[in-house]
Formats: C-alpha cells, structure tokens, sequence
C-alpha cells in the first residue's frame, strides 16, 4: 500500500473516530457540513479553522502579550518561567523566590499542577516530568483542533493566585461571546463551581438571569451574586472577542481584582452534552457568523 493510501485510511479512520465519539457524547447524528447546533458549529470549526490569531490566543504564553496589548498588562497573572523544560532544581528555585506557583504546558488544555514550597521532591518531580512529557505530544491532532499544532511547545510558569477568602476554588467567569449581524454580540455566563469537590455549573445571560440548562456537569445553583466589578468584565471581555465570531473568554475575580484567564475557541472539544438538544440548538442560533472564524 502506497504511502497516499496509508495516510488516506488513517485520515478517514480519525474522522470516523471523531464523528463517532460526538455522537456517543451529545446523543444525536451530527451534521458537521451544515452546522445548526453550537455542538455542531464547534466542530466545524474544529475541521475548517481559518483565522489567524487562534493559535497566537491558544498559546499561554503568546496570549498574554496579544491580550495585553488589547486591554492592558494589569490584567494578566504575571509570569515567573518559560522554557523549553523543566527541572525540579529549577521549579523547587523558583518556590524559594517566590512561592506557590503554578506549572503548566503552554499549548494544550492541561493537565495542571499547583506547585508548592512543601512539595517533596518527588512529587516535584513527577510534576515535572509530565509537563516535559506533554511538550512531546502534538495536542492540536490529538484533540482535532489544528490551531494547537501550530503552537510552538514550553514550559509556562505562573504565579499562584489565591481565592478569596472562605473559597477552595478561585472564582472562574467564562463567558460565551457570540458576534452578531449587526456587530453586537450575545453575552452567555457560565459559572462552574466547587470544581474539586461537588464540580457543578450553572449558565446566566449578561443580565445575569439563570438560563435553565446546562452542559456536562449538573446545575445546582440558579442564583449568582453580582460580582465585583462586573460590568468592568463585561467591557473587557467584548473588547477580547472583537475579532471573532465566537470565542469563551475567562476571567478569574477576587474580590473585585479581576486576571485574565484564557480565550477558548472549542468549548468542551464540541462534545459537552446540553441537557436537551433544543438548548444546543438554541445556543448554536447565536452563533451568527461563519463558524470557521
């Protein structure tokens, strides 16, 4: 077999797997060359990505800068490390200098790890080791989603940001930004909460009205608090998704503080199951524009 052929079968082979994992995961047929459904507009992206910021905004480090530039630098969770690995003398110097940090690869989705001046020294390096090891593996063919491949693999340490007081978990705002015909967008909430014990989540309109479904996870919380500095993040994250026809923009807020988080052009891959079909469509109607965008 010729080698045309070979990559032909293995080509044809990935998209059968892809095609049957989404409907294993959302429960219905796909129709992936006339999108309806967000789900389903998703993964055309996934398959028709054409805009050339996606990888620069994919990239943890070359996201910092792009989104600097765009809103301002006292936005951004500062960085102690980049490079193209990692040891643990190097990751237990920069516990010294400045405490807890966080470790992560810069061009995937995780996993990540929380570093802290009582580590041992193996769990420091076991830490290490994985992230080094993540470095290897192409997560843009992996995951379907090109953009990543284009990402040129580091090491990215952050400085740790601590929740507020009384909080496990840091208070993560992701908000699904929809352009729309006239340059408007749609604004929609999504509120995850006690990530590492009972992770649950819970959807809102910019008004912060509960919208009665939700995705993956069950909702148990109908009910959000105002947060602090609320229409400042509002401002800021319509500024961030100007340039796209949808993206989820995150923002972390502590006590009125607010940090940047990351901007995420395929939500769950496009394969997080809504609690009915008609919210996925629902949803996929407010993603106006081409979706390859």
């Amino acid at each position: 077999m010729s080698v045309k052929k070979i990559a032909k079968k293995i080509s044809f082979i990935r998209s059968l797997y892809f095609w049957l994992r989404f409907v294993y995961n959302n429960k219905y047929i796909p129709d992936f060359k006339n999108p309806k459904t967000y789900n389903e507009k998703v993964n055309y992206r996934k398959k028709n990505a054409n805009h050339p910021l996606f990888s620069t905004c994919a990239d943890k480090i070359a996201a910092k800068e792009y989104v600097a530039s765009k809103i301002g630098k006292q936005y951004i969770i500062p960085t102690l490390f980049t490079g193209n690995s990692i040891t643990e003398t190097q990751a237990r110097s920069l516990l010294e200098e400045h405490g807890d940090c966080l470790l992560k690869a810069n061009h995937n989705s995780g996993p990540v790890y929380l570093l802290t001046t009582d580590m041992s020294e193996a769990d420091l390096k076991a830490a290490c080791d994985d992230v080094n090891y993540q470095l290897t593996v192409d997560f843009g063919k992996y995951q379907n989603e090109p953009w990543y491949s284009e990402i040129k693999p580091q090491v990215l340490v952050e400085q740790r940001i601590y929740p507020e007081e009384g909080d496990v978990d840091l208070k993560d705002y992701k908000f699904h930004i929809f352009k729309q015909k006239d340059d408007s967008c749609k604004t929609i909430l999504q509120v995850d909460f006690d990530r590492s014990t009972n992770h649950n989540r819970a959807f809102f309109d910019e008004n912060l009205n509960w919208l009665p479904f939700s995705m993956k996870y069950p909702c148990i919380k109908t009910k959000l608090d105002t947060p602090v500095n609320y229409s400042k993040m509002l401002s800021l994250v319509k500024q961030l998704a100007n340039d796209f026809s949808y993206v989820r923009v995150d923002f972390y807020n502590v006590n009125g503080k607010v940090y940047f988080g990351e901007l995420t052009f395929a939500h769950g891959g496009g394969g997080e199951e809504f609690t009915t079909k008609s919210h996925d469509l629902w949803m996929g109607n407010l993603w106006q524009d081409d979706p390859a965008n």
